[in-house]
């Protein structure tokens, strides 16, 4: 892996690092909405089902980056922090795909 790519994987991943938390709250969000909206047997608005795809697109399109790096052959230490990224990512987008099947219902 060239020392370009690999400066441009760093500094991408720093601003992936800032934008996990953000996410998280939003999923929390939409999960915490989900559970009310089925409790409630309430229909979702168009707002909110606006911000589920937009969590879910922003996601998929991180998690498709990093099994790019992935692929890369990078440095194990590189590799580590991608595949430790992609966990978390994994994770948020399951919750978020498991409160959307909530809002569906």
């Amino acid at each position: 892996m060239e020392k370009n790519q690999i400066d441009d994987i760093n500094a991408q991943i720093i601003k992936l690092r800032a934008a996990l938390p953000i996410w998280g709250v939003e999923a929390n969000d939409l999960i915490e909405l989900a559970d009310n909206a089925e409790r409630a047997a309430a229909a979702v608005d168009e707002r909110t089902m606006q911000r589920v795809r937009g969590l879910i697109e922003t996601t998929t399109g991180w998690h498709n980056t990093l099994l790019y790096w992935e692929e890369q052959n990078a440095a194990p230490a590189l590799s580590a922090d991608i595949r430790v990224l992609r966990g978390s990512l994994d994770a948020m987008r399951a919750e978020v795909a498991a409160a959307t099947a909530k809002f569906s219902t």
